[in-house]
């Protein structure tokens, strides 16, 4: 009887085994970092929204202030920067954001614009805009009816 010779079976990953692992991991890892990349966009927009609804809702509260004759002289149609070195003219101009926005609004304009409605009464139009961290262009309005009496509903839209 002849005895064969066995040789001791090895065992271990295959090099096509090794490669389609390799494969899946890396495929893995793209798409985490498209996620992170995409959730920091997303935080990115959210934040600066809430700033603009902020400067807007802050810019309404400062126009109901007012008196009728007040808000009879402001500019109609004009756009500022919300930033602290422009704040001289932003108040001559009716504007008033204050310091604390103005640390985290760099970048942001504000635009007002007034339409006459009726003899007593007219609509006040915010526009904020600005530039998100990928270089899309965003804006947020919300606007307001000012009667001569204090009369006033707001309306929001994006």
């Amino acid at each position: 009887m002849v005895r064969q010779r066995s040789f001791p079976r090895r065992s271990g990953f295959t090099l096509v085994e090794v490669m389609v692992a390799a494969g899946v991991m890396v495929l893995g890892m793209v798409g985490m970092i498209h996620v992170i990349t995409q959730g920091s966009q997303m935080l990115d927009l959210a934040r600066k929204q809430t700033v603009a609804m902020q400067i807007i809702h802050g810019q309404i509260e400062n126009i109901r202030l007012m008196t009728w004759s007040q808000v009879n002289n402001l500019d109609n149609n004009i756009t500022v920067w919300v930033r602290e070195s422009d704040d001289a003219y932003n108040k001559s101009e009716g504007f008033d954001f204050g310091t604390n926005i103005t640390a985290v609004s760099t970048g942001f304009r504000c635009k007002r614009e007034i339409t006459s409605v009726r003899t007593d009464m007219v609509q006040v139009t915010y526009t904020v805009t600005w530039t998100g961290n990928t270089g899309r262009s965003f804006s947020r309005t919300s606007s307001t009816y000012l009667g001569k009496n204090g009369l006033y509903v707001t309306y929001q839209r994006s």
